[in-house]
């Protein structure tokens, strides 16, 4: 068994090779919350939409095995890019369908704990999300705990494209949890202060973390 990437840090579970089969764990601990995406008729919602990589999954003496909850059998991507080699079309299609499934999520009772623009890949052409696990049951008047990654991997590259110079989308490369909105902030022209969604999520979202004192992926978790 070959653990894949970083995925071993979450502890609902995580992706692996099983001889050359590439398979994910959902461990215990995430068993409600499995329960309830498939309950609430999400999962079969974002099937239908193409928004969520279809699995199958194993034999529940496979899961049994090996101590776990379920064990999925993703379908396999062809290819694999990284949100840095992406032009900004495909960036904006990647944040558009991260906001598309948190609006069905919403409606279904639960929503994204997780906005990484790593969670997309693109399949036979169409953004499509690949983490089963990213789905939590939905906190009455919790705000949503992914919003700043969400500005950080999508809302900041996106501004700093259109808005300064299309070749700091590799900026991302560097900043693998997203760009700092301070210096997104920075980087951004004055007059992009009269656009009240840049107003909103960057500069004054930058600024609120400034105050608090925390920057970066600390901050972006912190204001939730």
């Amino acid at each position: 068994m070959d653990l894949l990437g970083s995925s071993f840090r979450d502890p609902s579970g995580h992706v692996y090779l099983d001889e050359g089969v590439l398979k994910r764990r959902v461990d215990k601990i995430y068993r409600e919350q499995f329960d309830l995406l498939t309950s609430s008729g999400l999962l079969q919602v974002l099937f239908e939409e193409g928004l969520l990589i279809h699995h199958e999954e194993a034999d529940p003496a496979e899961a049994e095995r090996i101590g776990a909850f379920k064990v999925l059998r993703p379908e396999p991507l062809p290819f694999v890019s990284y949100p840095y080699e992406w032009c900004f079309g495909q960036l904006k299609d990647a944040a558009l369908t991260t906001l598309r499934i948190q609006s069905l999520s919403l409606d279904h009772g639960m929503t994204l704990k997780d906005a990484s623009a790593f969670n997309i890949q693109f399949l036979k052409g169409q953004p499509v999300f690949i983490d089963t696990l990213s789905f939590e049951k939905l906190e009455e008047g919790r705000p949503w705990v992914a919003y700043g990654q969400f500005c950080r991997h999508f809302l900041a590259p996106l501004a700093l494209m259109s808005s300064v110079d299309v070749r700091l989308g590799q900026m991302s490369r560097v900043f693998l949890d997203g760009i700092p909105l301070d210096l997104a902030s920075e980087l951004l022209p004055g007059k992009s202060k009269l656009r009240p969604g840049l107003q909103i999520h960057i500069h004054a979202h930058a600024k609120s973390q400034l105050k608090h004192g925390s920057k970066g992926r600390e901050a972006g978790e912190a204001k939730g």
